[in-house]
């Protein structure tokens, strides 16, 4: 495992640049702050075998000042207008090579078909992918540069004439489409074979199953790849220079959670069996269990039912002796008795049984130091067994009001290293709302 990493992600885009030997081509620096110009800038920099670095608007870092003059580039290309990167941050730049040029349209779709007229020629194939959000056109960029195809955002709905005309012009052939029908829809696909390109769609489920989506339909049938570049699914931030980076080399980038790698992701990196796996961004950003290929379960609902009581310290009661306060350690849902209990995830049972005030009580071991607990269930009502492995959704019990347990209701608990955490932020981070 290796990572590119750095103190925020100005410096994290320096550690991903200095992969590059001085005397490079060009160097494309763009605004930190939001992600759609730097997704534009990531297939012509991979094109024309230059890096991504990112700037404040009204400043330049440091890091990224020191990291260009090592750079020493032939051209700087500045993504956006003087609203997004202003005039300072342009002259000191323009210190720095001896050319420089400012590419910026009216929006983010004008300002991608600048940047590829100013880095293509010509080119067989190109990507479409949403403008809307990052993830698609992130892996999209990677797998562009092993293709040396550029990537158009599209707003999800249409496709402008400009962006037709742009095509046509580069003569491109085969145009793919980088996510399902709600990110790029089908009437833009339509339009796209009306237009005479051939229209191919690399889909899944959600970004993560996209990416590998498209990762399997671009480098599938290659040679094993050098390096698999990993970015984390909910945050732009740190994989923006990586994306430029992956298209250089000719990896595939993927997506994954924080602390884990969905398994189909998971078997599809295995699949194409890289030298090396390279996280972008720090420990915060991606843990270093993403890093030994840590899988994610699948999570679901464990009954149904509206929240009766929440994680954390419960009112007083008060008496003519004193106040006491209880710590409610779990969420209580209003099942109703009798009502079937699911498994959150895949896992282990490690208990199943009578415990105390839980009542009839039912615990799983899901890996990565994750356990849920399910209390209160009637008599009769364990369906499980320990040492037993269940799925995500099997049933493992019945609901009733055994233990000290006033009226028919599931008590969940989930435990992360041992400690009992609130069930509904961390079911929220893994897709997963009550109510």
């Amino acid at each position: 495992m290796h990572r590119l990493a750095g103190v925020d992600r100005f410096a994290t885009s320096v550690a991903i640049s200095q992969r590059f030997a001085p005397n490079v081509p060009v160097v494309y620096v763009a605004t930190g702050a939001d992600f759609p110009d730097a997704l534009s800038a990531a297939a012509p920099a991979a094109h024309l075998g230059g890096p991504l670095l990112l700037t404040h608007g009204g400043g330049l870092p440091t890091a990224v000042r020191n990291e260009v003059v090592r750079l020493a580039p032939g051209r700087i290309v500045v993504v956006g207008g003087e609203a997004v990167i202003g005039a300072g941050v342009y002259e000191e730049l323009a210190m720095l090579a001896p050319a420089i040029s400012r590419v910026g349209g009216a929006d983010r779709y004008e300002s991608g078909e600048l940047l590829i007229a100013d880095s293509f020629t010509t080119a067989a194939e190109a990507f479409v992918a949403t403008g809307s959000n990052f993830p698609d056109a992130l892996a999209a960029s990677a797998a562009a540069g092993s293709l040396g195809a550029p990537v158009f955002l599209v707003d999800g709905e249409s496709v402008r004439p400009s962006t037709i005309t742009a095509l046509s012009e580069l003569g491109v052939r085969t145009v793919r489409i980088a996510g399902g029908s709600g990110a790029v829809s089908a009437q833009i696909a339509q339009q796209l074979t009306w237009a005479g390109f051939t229209v191919l769609r690399h889909e899944g489920a959600d970004r993560y199953l996209t990416a590998a989506a498209i990762n399997a339909a671009v480098f599938g049938a290659s040679a094993p790849v050098k390096a698999a570049f990993i970015a984390n699914g909910d945050g732009f931030a740190d994989a923006l220079a990586g994306a430029a980076l992956a298209g250089v080399v000719g990896g595939p980038l993927y997506v994954a959670r924080n602390w884990c790698v969905p398994q189909p992701v998971s078997t599809a990196i295995g699949a194409l069996a890289p030298t090396a796996r390279v996280l972008l961004g720090g420990p915060a950003v991606l843990s270093d269990s993403v890093g030994r290929d840590a899988v994610c379960a699948a999570w679901m609902k464990p009954a149904m039912g509206r929240i009766t009581d929440v994680f954390g310290p419960r009112a007083p009661i008060c008496t003519p002796g004193g106040c006491t306060q209880s710590f409610h350690r779990g969420l209580d849902l209003g099942t109703g008795c009798n009502a079937p209990i699911y498994a959150a995830a895949a896992g282990r049972v490690v208990n199943a049984g009578w415990l105390g005030t839980y009542g009839n009580w039912v615990r799983i071991d899901h890996g990565t130091s994750t356990h849920t607990g399910y209390a209160h269930i009637v008599n009769g009502g364990i369906l499980v067994s320990v040492g037993q492995s269940v799925l995500a959704g099997q049933q493992i019990a019945w609901s009733g009001a055994t233990g000290a347990a006033t009226g028919c209701h599931l008590h969940f608990e989930v435990y992360e290293n041992g400690t009992q955490v609130d069930p509904v932020p961390f079911m929220l981070d893994r897709g997963i709302r009550f109510g």
